[in-house]
């Protein structure tokens, strides 16, 4: 069961993702990358014909293009011809088969890389297990893994980059920097704002406490990797707007804000980061209350010397999204359940989540409340809408929470159950280890550190 329990978790987390998608077909951002999807399994780039139903758009020398950089929709093209070409079905189906392809399979193979993390790092199996319980079903990245989107995969992307540094400390395999390399040069054709984060775990790779001289083998490999993987970018953007650093972004129609600073990002707005963390309108927290456990499971890796690295890693990247979310004119995300331009980070969040695990049964179930109660609110989001109309003041009270009761979207829900059970299973099965008696203990000794690396 121990061996099997990797598995389980991405099984569960796959099926809850897969009983939810789509989304709101007719949602602008979808309409764009699924235009561009299916334009591009077609030979050519302009989105015409779907130009009058998305407003999210580029402009230039009479055609319209996606203002979005690429890399999800490419992603997304062989599912989209598989469904227009090879069976024959409609823009819904490309849709569909585009998000559980791309969008719900990394976000599954994301929860189980949290829960791998969190016991290489000497977390206990029950606090692994809450760990990717929490980000798979009780955060928003549940119910953006049923959009096609850009930020669940951006934060999979993230965490598999992670794993491969996780995994190499110690190693020399020239094939390891430039698959790491790769993945975080093709991060950049998906999502520019997740370049801070992508530096940051590139640094982490590159600082191997483990080696005595600078690590130039590593620096060239992850080097020739980035470029490789950066490469359908600059492609792209040279065969539609003539240059390879000319983005979608400076064509948009629109959106004036983008016209601000760098595409729409200034200086942080200290009033905007609170409404991301505690807002009643786009809050995280609201509608996650345990991630209130984060900065503790933080606190804890860096008291421990074998995850401190991982601790300033992890608090980097939260910190990048956050404080460039806080920067964006458009910070509130537009039609948006929660503050989307943040998703990306909760995978990494997640880990410290493990580690906030406590020792006291009282604490213990505390942080199962709160799970709970994240469960709770995280499938009724998802049942909803995870597209709120910019005007709600109060989404969840306001319009999701009368619209899951006096439409019965409760019927839709309940399969979660089987879910719920799932992980419920996984962590109260004994594990066979004396180290699930201990939550999380500091992982402090050289003998320690040395049977975890």
């Amino acid at each position: 069961m121990q061996r099997l329990k990797p598995a389980i978790v991405f099984v569960l987390a796959f099926l809850a993702y897969f009983h939810f998608a789509p989304a709101d077909p007719a949602n602008w951002q979808q309409v764009t990358r699924l235009a561009l999807a299916i334009s591009l399994s077609e030979g050519h780039a302009d989105i015409d014909r779907y130009a009058g139903f998305t407003q999210d758009e580029a402009f230039f020398e009479g055609h319209y293009y996606a203002d979005k950089p690429p890399g999800l929709s490419l992603l997304a093209v062989p599912f989209v011809a598989l469904a227009k070409h090879g069976i024959g079905g409609d823009d819904k189906l490309a849709l569909t088969l585009a998000i559980l392809g791309v969008v719900s399979l990394t976000s599954a193979l994301a929860t189980m890389l949290v829960y791998l993390i969190a016991l290489k790092f000497g977390a206990s199996d029950r606090a692994a297990v809450f760990a990717s319980c929490s980000l798979a079903l009780g955060t928003p990245f549940f119910g953006w893994s049923t959009t096609l989107f850009v930020h669940p995969v951006t934060g999979s992307a993230l965490i598999f980059a992670l794993a491969i540094v996780v995994w190499s400390r110690g190693r020399t395999e020239a094939w390891r920097g430039l698959l790491l390399g790769l993945l975080l040069g093709y991060l950049m054709v998906m999502d520019l704002t997740a370049a801070p984060a992508a530096a940051m775990i590139g640094l982490y790779f590159l600082l191997d406490g483990r080696r005595p001289s600078f690590p130039w083998r590593r620096l060239w490999t992850g080097a020739i990797g980035g470029l490789v993987g950066i490469l359908p970018l600059l492609i792209y953007n040279d065969l539609v707007f003539h240059s390879p650093f000319r983005l979608g972004y400076a064509e948009v129609v629109g959106f004036t804000g983008m016209k601000q600073g760098f595409f729409g990002i200034g200086m942080p707005d200290p009033g905007a980061l609170l409404q991301i963390l505690g807002g009643i309108r786009r809050g995280l927290l609201p509608l996650s209350p345990v991630l209130v456990l984060v900065p503790y499971g933080l606190f804890r890796m860096f008291r421990a010397p074998g995850r401190r690295d991982l601790a300033i890693v992890a608090t980097g990247v939260m910190l990048a999204f956050l404080l460039i979310n806080a920067s964006y004119y458009y910070w509130d995300g537009g039609g948006s359940t929660g503050p989307r331009h943040v998703v990306a980070m909760l995978p990494t969040a997640a880990v410290a989540l493990a580690f906030a695990w406590p020792k006291s049964r009282i604490w213990q179930g505390i942080d199962l409340l709160l799970l709970a109660v994240s469960l709770v609110i995280s499938v009724i989001c998802v049942s909803v809408y995870m597209f709120m109309n910019a005007g709600v003041e109060n989404p969840f009270f306001g319009y999701i929470v009368p619209m899951f009761f006096s439409e019965q979207r409760y019927w839709q829900a309940l399969p979660i159950l089987v879910e719920w059970a799932g992980f419920a299973m996984l962590f109260w099965w004994p594990s066979g280890s004396q180290r699930d008696e201990l939550a999380a203990r500091p992982l402090d000794t050289p003998r320690e550190i040395e049977l975890q690396q």
